[in-house]
């Protein structure tokens, strides 16, 4: 059996993340370089129930026969709520680290090695590249929950899904506003969202309603989605104005 490092992991989800893992290793291990959970499967957020495990594969080079395989595993492992993995090559991670930082930041701070290689724990985020795109992520999150207020034309279903598939887009940006700031980055939904209040003076209200929401423990009335809507513009709003007046130390 492969040194697969999951002490870490809940015995609910262990059994279906180790098979998945030992299926790739038995073939195709010399292409292998990392195998690592991202996400919520590493923290206190985990819902057995409707969370996706989340998972990054590095690999020595991009293959057909590889993705074919994973494929052909899809069906398997996609009923126990194994998500599809993020597939790179170590070469790809450093030439996409400016383009990307947000992304890339998240996985560094939330990661567990499974097998092989830490590759994560010395890659380098640049503060310049995280402003950027948490001006670019806010400011057109603000207009596609415009536009999707207007799409919704008051429709209380359409409005709720709106707010549940938002949600979880704004923890990296917090994540890297944090990260921005100087300040330590936590794990869970919760205390991320008391983080950013206190670092950027802003109110939580809206984003934590709409985990509420996602969770299923609000169900608020048509007029109460507009109240959210109004607040959650307002707040992101908030945020966006902070980062345009943020300003990068050269070093």
């Amino acid at each position: 059996m492969e040194n697969l490092n999951l002490s870490y992991l809940s015995a609910e989800i262990k059994k279906n993340v180790e098979s998945f893992f030992l299926d790739i290793l038995s073939h195709h291990k010399e292409n292998i370089v990392s195998i690592y959970l991202t996400g919520s499967a590493i923290t206190k957020d985990f819902d057995v129930k409707h969370s996706d495990i989340n998972t990054l594969i590095v690999v020595k080079e991009i293959k057909v026969t590889f993705f074919d395989f994973i494929a052909s595993l899809g069906k398997q492992y996609g009923k126990k709520k194994l998500h599809a993995p993020l597939v790179m090559t170590k070469n790809y991670i450093e030439r996409s680290l400016a383009e990307f930082p947000l992304e890339f930041l998240d996985m560094k701070n939330n990661n567990q090695l499974a097998y092989g290689e830490d590759i994560l724990k010395n890659i380098t985020i640049e503060k310049k590249d995280i402003r950027l795109q948490c001006e670019r992520e806010l400011k057109s999150r603000l207009q596609q929950i415009c536009q999707g207020f207007i799409r919704a034309m008051g429709n209380k279903t359409v409005l709720r899904d709106l707010f549940k598939g938002a949600i979880s887009g704004y923890f990296p940006i917090f994540c890297g506003i944090l990260f921005l700031y100087g300040q330590k980055i936590p794990k869970e939904k919760s205390a991320i969202l008391s983080a950013i209040r206190d670092c950027c003076n802003i109110k939580i209200d809206p984003f934590t309603k709409l985990l509420a929401i996602k969770a299923k423990d609000l169900n608020p009335s048509a007029e109460e989605l507009k109240e959210i809507f109004e607040e959650l513009y307002c707040e992101i709003d908030a945020l966006a104005g902070k980062i345009d007046e943020f300003k990068v130390e050269n070093v």
